[in-house]
């Protein structure tokens, strides 16, 4: 049992922790473009705030005291990021 609370951790710290870094860095720099930045710019700052985004998820997932509460943040925040994606393209 105590294997398969690691894989899960493990999971959702790099693939969870992945997908809602691309969706992050998706929304930020859709925002950044609708705030006037140019595309090619938007896109480079966007995905270099990714890594501290990423590295971030990573710290958090790993840290996270249950999984419910892991696997629950991470649904829930990838829901509101890309609920918020959608609104600003």
């Amino acid at each position: 049992m105590a294997l398969v609370k690691i894989i899960s951790r493990i999971t959702g710290a790099v693939l969870g922790g992945y997908g809602l870094t691309a969706l992050l860095v998706a929304l930020f720099a859709a925002l950044l473009v609708r705030a006037g930045m140019a595309r090619s710019e938007a896109v480079v700052g966007a995905s270099i705030a990714g890594f501290l985004i990423y590295l971030m998820l990573l710290v958090w997932a790993l840290g996270a005291v249950r999984l419910r509460s892991l696997w629950t943040g991470l649904a829930l925040r990838s829901g509101s990021a890309y609920g918020l994606l959608l609104l600003a393209r």
